[in-house]
């Protein structure tokens, strides 16, 4: 009886560039030299780095408007042709090999969603994200953020892969419906990953898969908007009933002290107009809720596992008083946890 042949899975590259200008040729310079077979799509929400991807020869999408990053790579997908669908910010630089090494981790047919080792471009040594961390009030962080790199040395499950560079088969993108074009940006890795939880899939980190990116955090009161509106379309979808009962304290808790960070950071406004949103699309949030709640093969416990008390992000200075917060949060959570 023969050997059955070693398939690889083909790959396309899809990357949402939005007057992305010198770093988009400096990725789209990484996949050239590195990952020679991949297709490359990138799709130009600005309209303004067709002279960039010209110099590839790679497949441009003009879409004629600003789609968001979610429903843009949602369009880019939709031209793709690969088995494997791979999504990249244009400020990432591609490590040769690596997206080989992502697909290959996708041949396990238990892992829904591969990311990659996310290294700051600027201090390679160090980590950009390891795996994304999810709080219990759906705020969201990169995880092991400035860690040494090598401290990610085996394949292993984090909560949810970061949107910065993360693979998926193009299947299973397809069958859970793509990113949540709604969300526009942000947070829409996390929903992505999380439905993908609820399938019964895997998400995973790749050690010796290596994309660089150049990573800077900042906000301003224009992104409070949607980092705050998406966090709560996150939570009042995608956690299952058994799930939001027991965490239906931790919310309150979390939105009032939200509000009141807003009103003395200054950006108020912005969160009340992610209120106005969420009442204005009530409709869209039970249907899309159902359709979340469609795919559920993971229990309420199994899901539970990945969120955290713990509120420490390493990329912003928290106030002190955060620490007894984080205490108190911990020990309801081992109590509430029983209920779910």
């Amino acid at each position: 009886m023969g050997r059955t042949e070693h398939v690889a899975l083909s790959i396309s590259v899809v990357i949402v560039a939005y007057d992305s200008g010198a770093a988009l040729k400096r990725c789209l310079e990484s996949l050239r030299d590195g990952e020679p077979e991949a297709e490359v799509i990138v799709v130009d929400n600005a309209g303004n780095d067709r002279s960039v991807v010209e110099q590839f020869g790679v497949h441009l999408i003009e879409p004629g408007a600003n789609l968001g990053y979610a429903d843009g790579c949602n369009r880019g997908a939709s031209e793709a042709t690969g088995d494997a669908l791979v999504f990249l910010n244009p400020d990432t630089v591609v490590d040769s090999g690596a997206l080989v090494r992502l697909a290959e981790t996708l041949r396990d047919p238990s892992i829904g969603i591969a990311m990659p080792r996310l290294r700051l471009l600027g201090r390679p040594e160090l980590l950009n994200s390891g795996g994304n961390i999810v709080h219990l009030t759906g705020l969201a962080w990169a995880g092991g953020y400035e860690q040494p790199a090598e401290s990610v040395s085996e394949l292993r499950d984090v909560p949810y892969a970061s949107g910065a560079a993360l693979a998926m088969r193009a299947e299973l993108f397809r069958e859970l419906g793509g990113f949540t074009a709604e969300l526009f940006m942000y947070q829409e890795d996390l929903d992505l990953s999380w439905r993908a939880r609820l399938r019964g899939l895997r998400v995973v980190v790749t050690p010796d898969a290596d994309v660089f990116h150049d990573y800077e955090f900042g906000r301003n009161p224009a992104k409070y908007y949607l980092l705050e509106r998406n966090r709560l379309i996150f939570v009042i979808t995608a956690y299952p009933a058994r799930l939001l009962l027991p965490v239906a304290p931790v919310l309150l808790a979390g939105e009032l002290a939200l509000t009141a960070l807003a009103l003395g950071q200054g950006w108020f406004r912005p969160k009340v107009a992610g209120w106005a949103w969420l009442a204005r699309h009530g409709r869209w949030l039970l249907r899309h809720r159902r359709k979340t709640m469609g795919l559920k093969r993971a229990s309420a416990g199994e899901m539970a596992q990945f969120l955290t008390p713990i509120l420490d992000p390493k990329m912003i200075q928290l106030p002190r008083a955060l620490g007894i917060a984080n205490v108190l949060m911990s020990a309801y959570w081992r109590a509430a946890r029983k209920l779910v």
